[in-house]
């Protein structure tokens, strides 16, 4: 889902991706992170918004996640490892890795072994917050694999039926090649909207839809002030919250990781390490169907589904990922639109690391 686009975006300055990227990368890299690990955390941030999920891309996170290298909440040097594996499954200690790190290590795994036994799972433990859930699933499905990913986080949703937060939104994701030049992407969080609407909602100072959120006492509001010192609601009521639990379970009960209210948080005063946990699967189309044979029949599928007549007051149908997929041709071309509030942020980043501003598109 493209946050942002519920924002009136004409006015806001664009970016390219290319400048964008070098930026972030250099205020890493003179912020006291190495130029590799740099460039794996920039690569992911964005992605996250070229597809227009702005709200995991450089345009929520960046600011926050240089402040914890600063701080050093995070292992800027980690000896991220296999602690336990099998031919088909791995458990990896990220050390405090900054969470695209340690994904983009437990991604190279997941991917290897499924090469090798037909399909995986990975367990992760000890990681951070890694950004856009289908970004990693997304890296599997480039390999001619079905990726499925999950994570959990601090909490911020209440159990169906309290108003004492416990979970968090939880996100999970599937991904899977097409013979069209882009792939399959289900992302979604637990939550009716992630955490991250309401802190850009906030920055901004702009109401929150309803339906988002809960205030302290459990009761819905659309203030954003008020929003981020309650929970937010699940999808579908009860659904949304145990699907919200179970992959707690897996991702800090089964992966060995943190989960729940046991979580460090990444925003606020918390000197805890989050330990963060993870779980990615990967499965081999090869062991199962002709890759070919697969992503035609992929193809079928989405040009059956883009033939059904759209209903009153839609233009087109979409299959999952399109609309990213053309987002980001869109905004390769167009730029980034980059909100004025965040704007500010980077001006600040420049200031304090002495890289130079990214420049307009176009400029």
């Amino acid at each position: 889902m493209a946050t942002l686009a519920k924002f009136d975006q004409s006015q806001h300055l664009r970016f390219s991706a290319e400048s964008l990227h070098s930026f972030a990368v250099e205020v890493f890299c003179s912020s006291g992170l190495d130029r590799e690990p740099a460039i794996l955390v920039v690569d992911s941030l964005v992605d996250a918004n070229l597809r227009g999920v702005d709200t995991h891309g450089l345009t929520r996170l960046l600011h926050k996640y240089v402040e914890r290298v600063r701080e050093q909440r995070v292992n800027l040097k980690p000896d991220i490892r296999i602690i336990r594996e099998t031919p088909s499954t791995a458990v990896i200690d990220g050390d405090n890795g900054l969470g695209a790190i340690v994904s983009r290590f437990a991604i190279d795994v997941a991917i290897q072994k499924a090469k090798e036994a037909g399909s995986c799972w990975i367990g992760v433990r000890r990681s951070n917050h890694f950004g856009a859930c289908g970004y990693w699933t997304r890296l599997i499905s480039e390999a001619d694999m079905i990726g499925f990913g999950v994570t959990n986080g601090p909490s911020n949703m209440a159990p169906w039926g309290g108003f004492t937060p416990y979970h968090s939104t939880n996100p999970i994701s599937f991904a899977a090649p097409t013979g069209k030049g882009w792939n399959i992407v289900l992302d979604f969080s637990t939550a009716v909207a992630a955490r991250g609407n309401m802190i850009l909602f906030q920055a901004m100072g702009l109401p929150i839809p309803e339906g988002w959120s809960f205030d302290a006492q459990g009761n819905p509001t659309t203030d954003a002030d008020e929003a981020m010192k309650g929970t937010v609601v699940p999808i579908a009521g009860h659904k949304g919250y145990g699907l919200s639990f179970f992959i707690d379970l897996l991702c800090g009960i089964l992966a060995g990781a943190q989960f729940g209210p046991h979580i460090g948080r990444m925003y606020g005063e918390d000197d805890r390490e989050q330990d963060v946990g993870h779980v990615f699967s990967s499965v081999n189309i090869e062991a199962m169907e002709d890759i070919e044979v697969f992503k035609r029949s992929v193809d079928q599928m989405i040009d059956e589904v883009h033939d059904i007549e759209p209903k009153k007051g839609f233009e087109r149908i979409f299959v999952p990922g399109e609309i990213e997929a053309e987002t980001t041709e869109r905004r390769r071309i167009e730029g980034i639109p980059i909100p004025d509030e965040i704007i500010e942020e980077f001006r600040r980043l420049s200031e304090e690391t002495g890289v130079p501003m990214p420049s307009e598109n176009g400029g």
